[in-house]
Order: C-alpha cells, then sequence, then structure tokens
C-alpha cells in the first residue's frame, strides 16, 4: 500500500530541511554543480533559452552556473516563470539587474511590467524535485501538488513547441516505486540532473 501522498510531501520537505543544514551538503552540492556544468557544457550548447526556478526552501541554487553559460554567448536568455490565472506557468526573460516580485506562495516571479521582460517559450525547462522516480523508463517528478508545470507542459506540447524537460534533485531524493507512482495527469521528464551524472531515459539514449 503506497503511503499518502501528502505524507511522503512532508517527509521529502523534512528532509531536504535537514540535509541542507548538514555536514554532508557542500560537498554533494558541488558535486551536483559539477554535472550541472557538464550538462551546459553539453546539453546546452544547442540551447537559445533556458528556464529555471528561483530558489525556494532549500531546492537547489542553479543561479551561478545560469548566469556563466548566459554571459557566454550574446543570444542567450535565462528564463523564470510566471504563475497565471488559469493555473498555468509563463516564462519571461530575466538577468540580473531585473527586480522580481513575490507571488502568493512565495517565490520570486519575474515582473512583465519591467522594462525589457518579455515572454518566450524555453529550448529547456529546469525543473525542481521534491522527490522523482525512474519508472517504466522514464523519470516521473513529484513536486509540491499545484500541478503547474504539469499543466504547463502539457499546453506547450499542444502547441507543437519544441523543449526538453530536465528534473534537478539530489540522489536521496530518489523514490521507489512502492512508495508512489505517477498519475496519468503527471509528465515524464527527458531527463534527470543530479550529484551522481546527467541521466536520460532510454527513449533520449
Amino acid at each position: 500500500m503506497h503511503t499518502p501522498i501528502q505524507q511522503i510531501r512532508q517527509d521529502l520537505l523534512n528532509q531536504r530541511s535537514s540535509f541542507a543544514q548538514s555536514s554532508e551538503f557542500d560537498s554533494t552540492y558541488a558535486l551536483f554543480l559539477s554535472q550541472f556544468r557538464q550538462f551546459l557544457l553539453q546539453e546546452g550548447e544547442g540551447y537559445r533559452s533556458l528556464a529555471f526556478c528561483w530558489p525556494y526552501r532549500d531546492e537547489l541554487d542553479l543561479r551561478e552556473p545560469l548566469c556563466a553559460w548566459r554571459e557566454s554567448r550574446s543570444n542567450r536568455y535565462l528564463l523564470l516563470p510566471k504563475v497565471e490565472a488559469n493555473r498555468q506557468l509563463i516564462f519571461y526573460t530575466w538577468s540580473d539587474p531585473d527586480s522580481l516580485i513575490l507571488n502568493t506562495y512565495g517565490i520570486a516571479e519575474p515582473n512583465p511590467k519591467a522594462k525589457g521582460v518579455e515572454p518566450m517559450n524555453p529550448d529547456c525547462i529546469l525543473i525542481p524535485c521534491l522527490g522523482w522516480l525512474n519508472y517504466q523508463n522514464q523519470f516521473w517528478r513529484l513536486g509540491y501538488g499545484g500541478g503547474y508545470f504539469d499543466r504547463t507542459i502539457a499546453s506547450l506540447k499542444l502547441t507543437g513547441h519544441r523543449f526538453i524537460t530536465a528534473g534537478i534533485a539530489f540522489d536521496w531524493q530518489a523514490l521507489d516505486h512502492h512508495r508512489w507512482t505517477p498519475q496519468v495527469h503527471d509528465q515524464a521528464l527527458d531527463l534527470m540532473i543530479t550529484n551522481s551524472g546527467i541521466h536520460q531515459n532510454t527513449s533520449r539514449a
């Protein structure tokens, strides 16, 4: 029998908070950053726009390597998501000087009214995972339960926009399928980036 989903989420939140304060965090985070930089050098070479999330509640901070990626070429863009009334996300351009606003969840978002901020569809969406699962040769993300990314990914696919989804997490956040399995509305990820490597599903490998 599966553990109730809200209990899994709370357990993972507690574990993530404890891990962020542990003696192992710095070394594990350094390993993750090494893998993430390798991803930017390889997969990221062909991207023009990368969407990421402003770090929230002990999520992995990607800003330093992402800014370096953007600054290495003049035609590259970083994007941040903004929650819309239809419970989907729209991505807007972001650079260091741009001021951000807090949404109802306390998460920093782009201000669409700010000068120079424009909507743009991403070539790749970097999605933080509360938990993740390798199940039936695909990667799946367990988030906070709002369904924003699932709805947004499904909507972008319907428009015909081609993009990659990459989950961001530590190895220890991996779940067993006896504890949780994805639901019909869940959208599979193209790959996972963790402290042990860049993991691709068999359909992309």
